[in-house]
């Protein structure tokens, strides 16, 4: 166990090492830490404001045990999406693999570090937004004691078997890494077939409770946090802690603990077991299953002729996304499995009832859709969305020492930087249409407004898109051994979130003070507001486009 924990340090320390240098945070300078330190309890703030509205409303129709369910369904959640997104990185497409294969350590000492690294990765997240929920609602429920070290239990054991799961799901997957000759196609093909199984088996739980009548689900919502029974029950530990949580029994709740602590012992048992049997081959498969194949092609150089330069340049940014497993799991499929998940929990709560959306259009009908909030709620969720995107985060990072022929070649630094945002405009395009797609299924807005926002929606992409490309230049992580640490040990991907909360301050404050205004005239108005910003900013490029390319060297 010491070679473990040590092991655990030695990761951590490679992940993080000189990350102040790394980040551009010099250790003299107390001021960013600071700044750091305001941005985290804004966006905690964030966290607790939106919170206390939805349970406050809760609380009120007595239906508040519903957020202790909705709060460890995000956990779970957030727990797949990130492992998804990092567990093939940590445990295949690290630089230190190659060289622990000749160490004299067992195979379940090195499988244990990197599981525990991926755990301590979950819990930063996890931790910051389930903590602080489960908090409030035991100050607001005036819960005991007995509650609070329940909830700790809840948060530390609910994100293991996910992370189990789906490190497995990797780990078998890789295991035919040896057997291909192109490693890094085959690294693309096993990232995009861990996501694929994924959404598949969300699909087929989803539709679990198709049978429900439409009297037992009516019975089901009348009762007392009845709501909670139409969605627990897929995954049996979120069904034990959420009844851990929200008993008064000091009984149950030591049961219901015992059971998720036994199911997860269990299930670290199996993990460990397979793991040792599949993850070697895997591993040796990937560093040296062999390389890419030999391009004896003739160039076709017609392909060549006459291609336009800005088709040219941003086709080389998405090439260099595609081919790149990291970049492509990182910065581009979160853009585009967000919406996906988005359609398939629609049509799967459309499928597993017949008058899935009876409930909803009743109250949607007693409210006037087409009018300035529900706009506003709309943009707010493509906003929460977008903050996801990192394409233009990285734009000029990606390139690595490579960048600093952006100062050589015959093109305008101007030109370079526009053609550097475009994917990420692009990838902004696609949630904004797949989430007016949805909104427009539910609500029915009139084609006039779905357009406005649609307009509104990239004036702002394209501001963002700036913005973080101005962040990127400013603070380029240019010197990297290996593309995992440009997603994952940069600073920089903060931003994204931070512009995006602030998007969505901004349109809750026009709610605010312009509740009962026109619809058209207030996403004129919202629309005017981020077109000033976007030419503002755009003349801010343009101008400092030779001062901001400083930093790459």
């Amino acid at each position: 166990m010491d070679k473990v924990i040590k092991l655990t340090k030695i990761f951590l320390k490679n992940s993080f090492s000189n990350m102040n240098a790394r980040m551009g945070i010099s250790t003299k300078s107390k001021a960013k830490f600071f700044v750091y330190a305001l941005l985290i309890l804004y966006f905690a703030g964030i966290i607790i404001f939106l919170g206390y509205n939805l349970l406050d409303g809760l609380i009120q129709i007595h239906q508040e045990t519903i957020f202790v369910g909705m709060i460890l369904f995000l956990i779970f959640g957030l727990a797949v999406l990130q492992t998804i997104f990092s567990s093939i990185n940590i445990l295949y497409f690290t630089k230190d693999n190659e060289y622990l294969l000749p160490l004299p350590l067992k195979p379940y000492q090195i499988i244990l570090a990197r599981t525990n690294v991926m755990l301590i990765v979950e819990y930063v997240i996890i931790f910051l937004l389930g903590l602080v929920p489960l908090v409030m609602y035991g100050i607001l429920t005036g819960a005991g004691v007995i509650y609070y070290i329940t909830m700790l239990f809840a948060v530390i054991l609910l994100p293991i078997l996910p992370v189990l799961l789906i490190s497995i799901i990797v780990m078998i997957i890789m295991s035919f890494a040896r057997l291909t000759k192109n490693r890094n196609r085959f690294q693309l093909i096993a990232s995009l077939l861990v996501l694929a199984i994924i959404l598949i088996f969300s699909t087929s739980m989803s539709g679990v409770k198709q049978n429900v009548s439409n009297e037992e689900m009516a019975q089901m919502l009348v009762q007392a946090n009845g709501m909670i029974d139409i969605v627990k029950g897929y995954i049996p530990t979120v069904d034990y802690l959420i009844e851990a949580l929200t008993t008064n029994s000091l009984f149950t709740i030591i049961i219901e603990v015992l059971k998720t602590l036994a199911i997860t012992i269990i299930g670290f048992v199996l993990y460990m077991l397979i793991a040792q049997k599949i993850y070697f081959k895997g591993l040796v498969g990937n560093l040296f299953g062999g390389g890419a194949k030999s391009a004896n092609k003739q160039i076709n150089q017609n392909q060549y002729k006459n291609s336009k330069l800005y088709k040219s340049y941003i086709g080389k940014e998405f090439k260099s996304m595609i081919r790149t497993p990291v970049f492509l799991m990182q910065c581009l499929l979160p853009a585009v499995l967000i919406p996906i998940v988005m359609i398939v929990v629609a049509f799967a709560g459309i499928n597993s009832e017949e008058n899935g959306f009876q409930e909803l259009s009743q109250m949607l009908s007693s409210m006037q859709i087409n009018s300035f909030i529900v706009v506003c709620v709309i943009l707010g969720i493509i906003q929460f969305f977008t903050m996801f995107i990192y394409v233009s985060i990285t734009a000029v990072s990606r390139d690595g020492e490579n960048a600093v022929f952006m100062k050589y070649i015959p093109v305008s630094l101007y030109k370079q930087y526009i053609y550097k945002i475009v994917p990420n405009i692009l990838m902004n395009i696609i949630t904004i249409v797949v989430t007016l797609a949805i909104a427009q299924y539910i609500v029915h807005l009139p084609i006039i407004t779905l357009i406005l926002l649609f307009v509104v929606s990239t004036i702002i992409a394209i501001l963002q898109s700036l913005l973080m490309l101005i962040v990127d230049l400013k603070r380029p992580k240019l010197s990297w051994d290996s593309e995992y640490a440009v997603v994952k040990q940069n600073f920089n991907l903060i931003f994204p979130i931070i512009f995006s909360m602030i998007n969505i301050a901004i349109i809750v404050g026009a709610v605010y003070l312009l509740n009962d205004i026109n619809v058209y005239l207030g996403i004129l108005i919202l629309g005017i507001i981020f077109t000033m910003f976007t030419v503002i900013t755009n003349k801010y490029l343009k101008n400092k486009q030779y001062d901001l390319a400083n930093k790459i060297m």
